[in-house]
């Protein structure tokens, strides 16, 4: 069992994130079991066989290493991505959660070490992860991911977010690619609650991930969630637009009895009292 916990522990009372290993022949035989051949390259006529990254090594070695020698970045998103490779999206929010310990837990320490104000080389690694996370997501749905791991990934993304946005603010990476393509496989889940396949037709090809549907909205519980997400839609994409703020608004005026949206939105007691007779609507007892 994966456990992000003991990742996020100190290397030791002296050196809470250990050494600097980044030169070490630890990060390059890990670099070297990452190496594959890409299968869809013409190989000519001197066809050999095809070199596959070693994955489940990569994950193993950059836990230990991050748990007991070093608390880098580098070895984090390489994490994520052998995680995502190995165990789907449940493997990737873990990556995610363990990057997000760091960030929070470690930053002033995490290497690779911040060098006069440049956080340079820290964001260069965070934004590679992210630009790969479409591309992770995409091969994870094809495996029929369960709503619950497309969840918690989507959860451990944000919180990486949240805590990224926290000490970059507007020098950090974008998350908006990565968060759409999380999100799109858990919009798709939802309606269903369990694992679907991904019709081999439908995948996107600006890295977002389309699901096969099986239908539109049954019940009302959807219809308000669907409501939240064109408010999370437009508060990412268009700030300035009141459509953000009225869905949401619409979303939490459908949680509401009659009679406590009356009075959320209408402040007359007397125009109250008019309404509530006219539909025949009973005020809560107080």
């Amino acid at each position: 069992m994966f456990n992000v916990a003991q990742l996020l522990q100190p290397v030791s009372a002296e050196q809470r994130c250990g050494e600097d290993l980044s030169f070490g022949p630890e990060v390059d035989a890990i670099a070297r079991a990452r190496i594959y051949d890409d299968p869809t390259l013409e190989q000519g006529e001197w066809e050999t066989a095809l070199k596959e990254a070693d994955w489940p090594l990569v994950a193993s070695r950059c836990a230990d290493m991050i748990a007991t020698r070093s608390k880098d970045l580098r070895l984090a998103v390489w994490l994520a991505e052998a995680l995502a490779k190995t165990r789907g999206l449940r493997g990737l929010g873990d990556g995610y959660a363990v990057l997000a310990g760091l960030c929070e837990l470690y930053w002033t320490d995490l290497y690779p070490l911040v060098d006069d104000g440049d956080y340079d080389q820290r964001i260069g690694n965070l934004f590679w992860l992210l630009a790969r996370t479409p591309f992770l997501v995409q091969e994870c749905a094809a495996a029929a991911p369960e709503l619950a791991d497309a969840e918690y990934c989507l959860a451990s993304l944000i919180a990486l977010e949240r805590v990224v946005d926290t000490q970059l603010g507007a020098d950090g990476p974008g998350f908006s690619a990565a968060r759409e393509a999380v999100q799109s496989v858990v919009r798709a889940l939802a309606p269903y609650g369990g694992s679907v396949m991904i019709a081999e037709s439908a995948q996107a090809t600006d890295g977002n991930v389309v699901m096969a549907s099986a239908g539109g909205l049954h019940n009302r519980t959807q219809a308000l969630q669907q409501l939240r997400l064109v408010a999370d839609f437009f508060r990412r994409t268009e700030p300035h637009s009141p459509v953000a703020y009225l869905a949401e608004r619409a979303a939490n005026w459908g949680e509401m009895p009659l009679h406590v949206w009356l009075r959320a939105v209408i402040k007359d007691p007397a125009a109250i009292a008019g309404v509530e007779e006219l539909l025949g609507a009973s005020p809560a007892t107080e």
